[in-house]
């Protein structure tokens, strides 16, 4: 059974964002993998407190992720 394991900072991802998300994953084994494989489908999605993100050095903080996100919407 496939399992997708997504790990971001804490307080990044609305629910709706969540949702759409564990949906797309999913979607993307389906899409590799076949149909039938989607009622085995395991999505985690792991939320890890600011502090424990870090990025050639540098904190990964969850106000430049969600500024990365509203950015990416807007450019789409």
């Amino acid at each position: 059974m496939p399992f997708i394991t997504y790990t971001t900072v804490e307080g990044v991802l609305t629910e709706e964002q969540k949702a759409a998300l564990s949906t797309a994953l999913t979607a993307a084994v389906t899409d590799t993998l076949g149909e039938k494989l989607k009622p085995n489908i395991w999505v985690t999605l792991n939320e890890a407190p600011e502090g424990n993100f870090y990025i050639g050095g540098h904190p990964l903080k969850a106000k430049m992720l969600k500024n990365l996100i509203n950015t990416s919407d807007t450019n789409a």
